[in-house]
């Protein structure tokens, strides 16, 4: 289970940190994985004052390892 934490920890959250606000124009930000940030609703966001959505960091990391996921299937599906 530690390695799972560890993959989403870092691979996904440090993805979805750089991937979401260029995809999103800077719509969408990733809270710090140590973050003790509280009231997201049960999708894992939640509106800033400024208008803009921050997403909680255990939902970026899943959210960050579609592109890898998505990535190493194509690559088997190639090979």
């Amino acid at each position: 289970m530690i390695i799972i934490d560890i993959i989403t920890d870092f691979i996904g959250h440090t993805t979805a940190k750089l991937v979401l606000p260029l995809l999103t124009f800077g719509k969408l930000r990733v809270a710090p994985l140590a973050s003790s940030e509280t009231g997201f609703n049960w999708l894992g966001c939640k509106r800033q004052a400024d208008g803009t959505i921050l997403i909680a960091s255990d939902t970026a990391g899943y959210i960050g390892l579609i592109p890898w996921i998505l990535a190493l299937i194509v690559f088997l599906a190639v090979r």
